[in-house]
């Protein structure tokens, strides 16, 4: 007679241990970072919380700095979300008052500063994941509003994020400032005077 044989019930696909071991190190990092500086935590720290042997965390980012720039990208990634609001105002509004809560926090600010200061290769790759996703979004943003007739012209969207964002970066990181309450509505409403008066003049004959 023959028999069918039942897969293991600790049998998972190639990869899926592995999977869930890096999101446990990072959700790990992330709630220790929410809690301290990145100076005061430690590896074993995150082991401990995370369930894990220290040397495979090393063995997976190599360092600490490396693990702590990969927490802080991939968490900045999940949270701010860049979804339609109906108007290019309020796309813009939503994605820079995210930028602008996340930046306050501790896991904010260290993302800013490593993700700056880093030279690694590690770093660099995750560095430019990240921002080429974050300016692929952006230019959904102004396509919308091309397509909704609010603007003519998309081809600004890098500059405008750009100095949207890193207006908010280089107050926390060059001039040691806080980020005020009303600091989205601000830049928005700047940047945004100045997108409508390029594209008003992109419309202009002659």
């Amino acid at each position: 007679m023959s028999t069918t044989s039942k897969p293991s019930p600790h049998h998972s696909r190639p990869g899926g241990r592995t999977a869930r071991t890096r999101r446990a190190v990072l959700d790990a990092a992330a709630a220790l970072l929410a809690e301290f500086s990145p100076a005061e935590v430690t590896v074993a720290q995150i082991a401990m919380r995370a369930g894990v042997n220290e040397t495979t965390i090393y063995r997976k980012w190599g360092s600490k700095d490396a693990l702590y720039r990969d927490v802080l990208l991939t968490l900045s990634s999940e949270q701010l979300e860049m979804t339609d609001t109906g108007s290019l105002r309020g796309d813009l509004l939503q994605v820079v008052s995210g930028v602008a809560t996340f930046l306050r926090t501790p896991a904010g600010y260290s993302l800013a500063y490593l993700g700056a200061t880093g030279e690694d290769a590690t770093t660099a790759a995750l560095r430019d994941a990240f921002w080429a996703d974050r300016f692929a979004k952006a230019q959904v943003i102004f396509d919308r509003a091309v397509e909704r007739g609010e603007i003519a012209d998309a081809s600004v969207a890098e500059l405008a994020y750009e100095a949207l964002i890193g207006t908010m970066h280089f107050r926390i990181l060059a001039r040691r400032r806080p980020l005020a309450d009303d600091i989205a509505e601000r830049l928005v409403d700047l940047v945004l005077d100045g997108v409508l008066s390029a594209s008003t003049e992109s419309r202009t004959p002659g």
